[in-house]
């Protein structure tokens, strides 16, 4: 698996496009907008992490870890050499996690310095914590997304499938779901990946233990089970 993981990283590491969207995103960053009041600039920065970033690094690394794999074939040349369809979509997430912590790791230098020297926003110390916690959520977060996205990619062997679900999740499904809430007694936000990370960032805040992350992980297996069934299930010209 990690000779796997190593080929893949390698592959992707060596495509321009990786750079030009890394580029993009500190650039949009840096024009979001921010605030010397570090409770305004904190929630600024909440919605950068879970929309620009998350989209910004999900498109390029999503396309580049599976794309050329899908349309060459090369993961059934894989499989046919006795690789086991498990190992190969748990190879692939481990890549997408590694990729994605990337453009985390660097959003997360571009913001502390920008609240820290630019702007000077003079965090506490329980906002700073906040601070790295939003940001380790919404890397958490995407690699959540990408574990549900690869359902459908493996059910329809599309990667089309799985960027239009990722994109759809992070850019509609908070909208769509306020929406439903308005006409119903239930919170359904409440019980999705990014409610109940939202929710765990407000208990983490008011000192409070963040059991909300146990039922992410729980999600989290599922979909990996999820996917893995769909993928052996699926039927391939070895």
């Amino acid at each position: 698996m990690i000779n796997l993981i190593r080929a893949d990283l390698r592959r992707v590491l060596r495509r321009p496009v990786i750079y030009i969207f890394g580029v993009l995103m500190m650039f949009f960053t840096l024009v979001s907008g921010f605030s010397e009041d570090a409770i305004q600039q904190l929630s600024t920065e909440k919605m950068v992490v879970a929309y620009l970033i998350a989209i910004m690094a999900s498109v390029p690394v999503l396309i580049g870890l599976y794309g050329d794999d899908f349309r060459s074939g090369t993961m059934i040349t894989i499989i046919g050499r006795g690789v086991s369809r498990t190992k190969l979509m748990i190879s692939k997430l481990i890549s997408s996690a590694v990729l994605l912590a990337g453009y985390y790791i660097v959003a997360f230098g571009e913001l502390y310095v920008l609240h820290t020297f630019a702007i000077d926003a003079n965090y506490s110390p329980n906002q700073k914590l906040i601070f790295v916690m939003i940001m380790f959520l919404g890397w958490f977060r995407n690699v959540a997304l990408f574990a549900f996205a690869s359902i459908l990619m493996y059910a329809f062997w599309s990667v089309a499938a799985g960027l239009v679900t990722i994109l759809g999740l992070i850019g509609f499904l908070r909208i769509i779901l306020n929406a439903v809430n308005q006409n119903g007694n239930f919170d359904l936000y409440s019980v999705t990946t990014d409610g109940l990370i939202d929710n765990a960032v407000t208990a983490m805040t008011s000192h409070d233990f963040p059991y909300q992350l146990i039922i992410v992980v729980i999600y989290f297996v599922l979909f990996i089970i999820v996917g893995s069934l769909f993928f052996k299930r699926k039927e391939l010209d070895l």
